[in-house]
């Protein structure tokens, strides 16, 4: 992990750090209001590295070279402002020492007045300079923003079809017809999808959704509207359990925030201007933005405008941004509750179909906030404890270490965890985990003090995994646990909060 221990300095120099905080404080960047911090330095150094590695992850819009010109660029405005500034410094002293003398009348008016002429241009030069190095910042951060987290050397390289295979639970996916009973006796009944099965228990009401908010929109009903319940009281339970504090999160967060968590909000505008390029810059489609009719106009929701959270990883994450925690609050475990909002676009075919894609739905969802060193063992915590979810659950599910082309623009590292859903005759997703080292906290200014002293400090690392992503869940719990008269059995683990059913009944 000390690849990513990397400098938090980017210039020596007291002005060029003030020259930062003054550009900070009046550049409203048209991406993100939150300054990131950026590594320049390292994107510099290490350009032919990150460029690789962006390929790697099918991301052909980074150009790290670029960064490192840029940065060079940078350096060389500020050492060039600098050397005007000094020279402004001794034009001024040698303006207080020549009218403190005062000699001849006609020799202190003249040489007042070249002095004056050079101050002016000292001036003139170093505002625009000042311009330039806005310019480049303002480059350097767009550029720098596109370039993804690096990415773990045991990742596969490619697309979804390299997923490595790290475990499997269970069996159910050797079966092809229901079983009859918990004994492992089969009937000679195949098994159903899960919309089938939701529409003849009763449970889910598409239609209705469909009307009141449009497509892949749903209401739970009945024992369904229990089943949501019963899945985000186990999974509170159980995380509370283990360490992790509950929260019930907002479900919107500001455009700079989502971008920020690696999420990249686009307007349809930006993505006809980005074509073919729109699918390599991150998860910007899944992104919906809102639009308050008060705000409409207003200058801060131009600039920064709310958009409906994809997970509750964002707010959870951004709850802690511009702060320097204490090493002993790490590791920082939080659960988090939300409804999450995806436009899910390009979804088609039977993933469209009941509940297994929606554009609203219910998650709890596992964030930690650990020390560098630690993450990695961190990582893998909370993919035992979601394996552990599911399987008191009694699901069969396997366990992916997902290639590069999977990773988003955040993730060093992710895992997978897919369910069999024997109506479907497939794996399906139901959880990951991921490990996003540094690449969230620069760009929120999360940071922790180290034992080099008072003032000495690095970016945290942030992980995420879901507990509980409801309509998946329900699709494989549905699927795999079907009877052949039409019943579905409830896990054991779900029923204290379903007032006593131990079974879903079809619909009278």
């Amino acid at each position: 992990m000390r690849l990513y221990r990397q400098t938090t300095s980017l210039l020596s120099g007291s002005y060029a750090w003030q020259h930062i905080r003054a550009c900070q404080a009046s550049l409203v960047q048209a991406r993100t209001l939150i300054q990131p911090s950026f590594d320049y330095k390292f994107i510099r150094d290490n350009a032919d590295q990150l460029l690789e590695n962006a390929v790697n992850r099918n991301v052909h819009n980074a150009q790290p070279h670029r960064v490192g010109k840029l940065y060079d660029e940078y350096r060389a405005l500020v050492t060039e402002s600098n050397t005007h500034r000094s020279m402004l410094n001794d034009v001024s002293k040698k303006m207080a020492t020549v009218a403190k003398t005062r000699s001849k009348a006609a020799d202190f008016q003249s040489e007042m007045s070249k002095l004056r002429e050079q101050a002016k241009q000292s001036k003139q030069t170093i505002q625009t300079i000042k311009d330039k190095l806005h310019n480049v910042e303002e480059r350097l951060r767009y550029e720098a923003a596109k370039i993804p987290n690096l990415s773990h050397p045991d990742t596969p390289v490619g697309d979804e079809s390299k997923a490595r295979v790290v475990c499997v639970n269970g069996n159910l996916h050797t079966t092809d017809r229901v079983p009859l009973d918990d004994s492992g006796k089969l009937s000679d009944v195949e098994f159903q999808d899960h919309y089938d099965l939701a529409l003849k228990l009763g449970i889910v009401d598409m239609e209705a959704g469909a009307k009141v908010a449009g497509s892949r929109f749903h209401y739970w009903r009945g024992a369904g509207a229990l089943l949501e319940l019963a899945l985000v009281q186990y999974a509170m339970t159980r995380a509370v359990a283990a360490g992790f504090t509950p929260h019930i999160t907002p479900d919107a967060a500001r455009s700079s925030i989502i971008d920020a968590c690696g999420f990249r909000p686009r307007s349809h505008s930006e993505e006809e201007q980005l074509g073919s390029e729109a699918k390599h810059v991150g998860e910007a489609s899944q992104i919906y933005r809102m639009s308050p009719v008060a705000e409409e106009s207003s200058k801060e929701h131009a600039a920064d405008p709310l958009c409906l959270v994809a997970t509750a990883e964002i707010p959870l994450v951004a709850m802690k941004q511009k702060q320097i925690l204490d090493s002993t609050v790490l590791p920082m475990r939080l659960a988090g509750l939300s409804h999450c909002f995806r436009a899910e676009a390009g979804a088609r075919g039977r993933d469209t179909r009941g509940i297994y894609r929606l554009h609203q739905f219910t998650k709890v969802e596992l964030v930690t906030l650990a020390h560098p060193d630690n993450s990695e063992s961190e990582l893998f915590r909370l993919v035992e404890f979601q394996k552990s979810l599911f399987a008191d659950l009694g699901l069969t599910f396997r366990v992916l270490q997902m290639p590069t082309f999977e990773l988003g623009a955040s993730a060093y590292q992710k895992f997978d965890i897919e369910a069999w859903m024997p109506g479907r005759k497939s794996w399906g997703e139901i959880s990951s985990a991921s490990n996003c080292t540094d690449y969230q906290a620069r760009r929120l200014g999360i940071r922790v003090r180290t034992d080099g002293g008072s003032n000495s400090t690095m970016f945290v690392h942030t992980l995420n995994a879901t507990a509980v992503a409801v309509p998946r869940l329900v699709v494989a719990l549905l699927e795999s646990f079907q009877r052949p008269g039409g019943h579905v059995v409830i896990p054991t683990v779900l029923r204290p909060w379903m007032m006593g059913m131990e079974a879903l009944a079809p619909y009278k």
